[in-house]
């Protein structure tokens, strides 16, 4: 395990979409970096059928909102969890607001370390985590018009 750092606040979110090309600059940044030999990415895509077809029409995007600063906030404990449980160098972060369509990136998680099963559980764990504890909301657009609040499982 990691000594346990205080994080400061850094906002997540993203207006729009999480280009590729952002991706690929954030894992640029870390190639002066020899202490890592591991990355690990995990990405969230809105998909059309995210209603998993209770609804006739498909997913056509997501509106996402939050309670911005208290899911800010929230972030800090999470991250400093994960530093505290595995000895990760680096961990970011990132989520869409606003509406993002189907096909679009909507969530970014990136951890680095020196191994890659220390990296893949820090990745699953924030993961997990932000679903459950972090106060964002999607509001699932159909094609056609309705809309259905999505749920985090």
């Amino acid at each position: 395990m990691s000594e346990t750092k205080t994080h400061k606040i850094r906002d997540i979110f993203t207006e729009g979409p999480i280009a590729p090309a952002f991706i690929a600059e954030s894992i640029a940044k870390h190639s002066t970096r020899h202490d890592i030999g591991a990355h690990e990415i995990f990405l969230g895509q809105v998909r059309a059928d995210s209603t998993g077809g209770k609804f006739p029409a498909p997913t056509a995007a997501i509106e996402y909102t939050a309670y911005r600063d208290m899911a800010n906030e929230q972030m800090i404990a999470i991250r400093e969890e994960a530093f505290a449980r595995w000895p990760i160098t680096c961990l970011h972060v990132h989520h869409s607001q606003g509406v993002i369509k189907a096909g679009e990136l909507c969530f970014f998680v990136f951890a680095s370390s020196a191994h890659r099963q220390v990296a893949r559980e820090a990745v699953a764990f924030v993961n997990d985590e932000v679903k459950k504890r972090l106060p964002i909301f999607g509001k699932e657009i159909l094609e056609g018009g309705e809309h259905v609040w999505k749920k985090n499982v």
